[in-house]
């Protein structure tokens, strides 16, 4: 792609960036389920991502809390650096960064540099509320009603409920990614980065650990290790706790994500492959997500969050 092919808000914002200064290399990356246009370029040398993503013009908030927690999340080094943000035209440039995203390896410090980086956002200024979870679901229920004629399963829609209920003393306490899924982790030779913040916002930080425990760290011992990780020292009973409940939310709005995505592709997977395990699942996602439904994911995730939930309950007094 040339740079005078590109969207006039693009360009736009690129000299704004870039006073006078010629524009190299301009290529498109995929702007996953978002459907944000995202443009790879090069000035002087140095690489830069540009996004753009229309605003709604009847509800300004999502995309001005996005930028708000941006600015702030860049600030602390959380993620790239911020060169351009205009919430008018819903264009960003970014510091493209030369790093990978997060996937399983035996490296020992990883989880650290994960934690440091957690912990950074945790502990920066607040970020703005934004919609709850609980908004965000009813939103994709009503996705796949619309599309598939069938909401999400009611079992999914009522445990999430039980579960916010339960997390509720938490809801605000901190500034949140909200969506750390690995393609949202960029780990590089210098630091960890979070990229994507469309729903970012004031959350439990818990969830965001236990988001990155879903894909990342599928045994238990590898959350433990990450969540002493990020503590610093061993966890209570308490957070222990905290942590199997910030788990099963995530693992429902992980399915419930899933669940939307296979009723955009047509329907539920198919039935011979309900019973395979979550690790098995997610490695098959992982390694060639075109092979595996996104439905098949859902359902594994479900299970997940089924067996946590009864844990959950089971262990109350």
């Amino acid at each position: 792609m040339s740079a005078s092919a590109m969207h006039p808000d693009l360009a736009a914002a690129i000299e704004a960036a870039f006073p006078g200064r010629p524009v190299e290399d301009v290529s498109s990356l995929s702007g996953g389920f978002s459907g944000a246009t995202v443009l790879a370029f090069a000035v002087d040398g140095a690489s830069y991502v540009a996004k753009r993503f229309a605003p709604d013009p009847g509800d300004p908030e999502p995309m001005a809390r996005e930028i708000a927690c941006l600015r702030i999340a860049s600030a602390r080094g959380v993620a790239p650096r911020l060169h351009h943000a205009d919430a008018r035209t819903g264009v960003t440039i970014m510091d493209r960064i030369a790093g990978t995203p997060l996937r399983p390896t035996g490296d020992p410090t990883l989880p650290g540099r994960i934690a440091t980086a957690l912990r950074r956002l945790h502990d920066g200024p607040p970020f703005p509320r934004g919609p709850s979870r609980m908004d965000f679901l009813r939103s994709l229920d009503a996705q796949c009603a619309a599309v598939a004629g069938v909401g999400l399963p009611a079992e999914l829609v009522r445990t999430a409920s039980e579960l916010e209920r339960a997390s509720a003393p938490h809801a605000h306490a901190a500034p949140c990614h909200r969506d750390l899924n690995p393609n949202n982790v960029l780990v590089a030779a210098d630091r960890v980065y979070f990229v994507d913040w469309t729903t970012a916002g004031a959350g439990d930080p818990f969830v965001d650990l236990a988001q990155l425990g879903v894909f990342a760290y599928p045994r238990r011992e590898q959350r433990e290790a990450l969540l002493e990780a990020y503590l610093g020292r061993p966890a209570s009973d308490d957070e222990r706790a905290r942590a199997r409940v910030a788990r099963a939310i995530a693992l429902a709005f992980y399915a419930a994500s899933f669940f939307a995505a296979g009723a955009r592709l047509g329907g539920p997977p198919p039935a011979d492959e309900d019973a395979r395990p979550l690790a098995e699942v997610i490695a098959a996602f992982g390694a060639a997500p075109e092979r595996t439904h996104p439905g098949t994911v859902a359902a594994a995730l479900l299970r997940e969050m089924r067996r946590e939930a009864q844990d959950i309950s089971r262990d109350r007094p």
